[in-house]
């Protein structure tokens, strides 16, 4: 069973008639272990599609699993239970609390689950990333690279079986992005978690077991690279041969 399937999923936006179809039956499915890339312009539905796998949107029509959990099934309380217990989320700004420590921002999980903070969970976390030596400062005292390993860290501290990541390399640098790729991918190989990432990135992409491609609100299944095929050159004739 996938940890993460969406069949003919559509999304729209505006007022009234002036609807605009960002979602026009999207179908994927990622599995446990698996890094799943998705690329795509500015506009396709990439960020929308994250957004309504990890619940905090409703499709306008078809279904999305977690777990084999349908999310239509369940209310908004329900949705934002299942986020809390199973998914992680790395957010392209961070979305750090300002004025909790770095080790704090990490027991957050935690907090909002209403569990004892597992403290040394949270050092282990940040150890993994890097940031051991920096608990204990806040956001406006870190690096934008530094913050997103914190970022990170949130979200690998309860080992979450779905892991969604949106540019998550988007505001570092070149080193500090290859570090987070390559510790995102081991993270996945130890937990057995699912991850989505969204990219613009063919380097972060080549990194992936798979690497879909969204356009006009579609993913055409027969444009994905995997396995032996992935690497930086070939994505980027596969972004040609699609007119990205």
């Amino acid at each position: 069973m996938a940890v993460l399937s969406v069949r003919g999923v559509t999304q729209s936006y505006g007022l009234g008639e002036a609807k605009i179809a960002v979602l026009r039956g999207v179908d994927l499915d990622v599995e446990a272990g698996e890094l799943c890339a998705v690329m795509g312009p500015s506009g396709a539905g990439k960020s929308t599609l994250l957004h309504l796998a990890a619940g905090l949107d409703v499709p306008d029509a078809g279904a999305i699993e977690v777990l084999g959990t349908k999310l239509g099934s369940l209310d908004d309380q329900g949705r934002t239970l299942l986020r809390r217990d199973r998914i992680g989320i790395v957010y392209q700004f961070f979305n750090l609390v300002s004025n909790l420590t770095a080790l704090e921002n990490v027991l957050l999980p935690f907090m909002i689950a209403e569990l004892e903070p597992d403290v040394a969970a949270a050092e282990r976390a940040l150890d993994r990333v890097g940031m051991g030596a920096r608990k204990k400062h806040l956001p406006a005292q870190l690096s934008g690279g530094e913050m997103q390993l914190v970022s990170i860290a949130r979200a690998i501290v309860r080992a979450p079986a779905l892991v969604l990541a949106d540019e998550p390399t988007g505001n570092v640098n070149v080193a500090t992005g290859r570090r987070i790729l390559t510790l995102l991918r081991e993270v996945l190989k130890e937990t057995r978690s699912a991850m989505m990432m969204v990219t613009h990135n063919p380097e972060d992409a080549a990194r992936a077991d798979r690497v879909v491609f969204m356009k006009d609100g579609v993913i055409p299944s027969e444009s994905a690279v995997l396995g032996p095929d992935i690497d930086v050159a070939r994505i980027h004739e596969r972004l040609r041969e699609l007119g990205i």
